[in-house]
């Protein structure tokens, strides 16, 4: 057994982090998300501090959350991959429950953020996670068409 699976750090819990929220794929959707409501700031919706830095963690979370669930849904695929065996869940180092743990959190977190700004960005948050989930994730060891639809995540989070 690895010495190192069992080694906690705040350091290996923050990567561990980055990597079951794949934190570069969820940034590159809020700079999106902020570039979308920086084009709809008007004299009618003013700009507002607030609610750019909740629409970018709860966006965060939404994000992180589709990835985490996504990762548990697909552990034992990616253990057998050189490119995604060594992300937390199927390397050993976080284990299902725990993800599934961190998943429900960011999303509950995600959409009560979102709420905070209006009902419909914490609507087609939660939509969002459901179509990635649910249907994008089992769709990709079936069809190439599974872009397509995991399109509609993200635009839904968008939006």
């Amino acid at each position: 057994m690895n010495a190192t699976k069992n080694t906690f750090s705040i350091k290996s819990i923050f990567t561990d982090f980055k990597e079951i929220t794949k934190a570069g794929l969820a940034i590159s959707v809020l700079f999106s998300s902020v570039a979308g409501y920086l084009l709809g700031v008007n004299e009618e919706h003013p700009f507002k501090w607030s609610v750019l830095a909740v629409l970018a963690i709860g966006g965060y979370c939404m994000v992180g959350a589709s990835n985490a669930f996504n990762q548990v849904i697909e552990k034992d695929i990616d253990a057998l991959m050189d490119r995604t065996k060594n992300r937390p869940v199927p390397s050993g180092r976080m284990s299902p429950k725990m993800a599934l743990f961190v998943a429900s959190l960011l999303t509950i977190v995600g959409i009560a953020l979102l709420y905070t700004i209006n009902a419909k960005s914490a609507m087609f948050a939660a939509i969002s996670i459901f179509l990635y989930t649910s249907i994008y994730t089992p769709l990709k060891t079936v069809t190439s068409l599974s872009v397509f639809v995991g399109a509609f995540p993200g635009r839904f989070l968008l939006c």
